[in-house]
């Protein structure tokens, strides 16, 4: 049982991420990736750029699940840009 955890808090660039809703994109990331990750908002951040990393899986499932989100970006990049 972890008796600690490591968190990142990486922002995306909002000139490449146009983000107005964070909650709402960030349950979109979810509903496509099948990763969950918390918003900025969710931590009373000013701004919606921001989003929790939470390094406590296995090594193996952290890869997967930032694969996935690296794939949805590129995705929404393309979208959007």
């Amino acid at each position: 049982k972890p008796s600690a955890a490591l968190y990142m808090f990486p922002r995306l660039d909002p000139k490449v991420y146009p983000i107005e809703d964070d909650r709402q994109f960030f349950m979109q990331v979810l509903r496509e990736t099948r990763v969950m990750l918390v918003q900025g908002s969710g931590f009373n951040h000013a701004d919606n750029q921001h989003f929790r990393i939470v390094f406590l899986p296995h090594e193996d499932d952290l890869r997967e699940a930032i694969g996935r989100i690296a794939k949805f970006l590129e995705r929404y990049r393309t979208r959007f840009a």
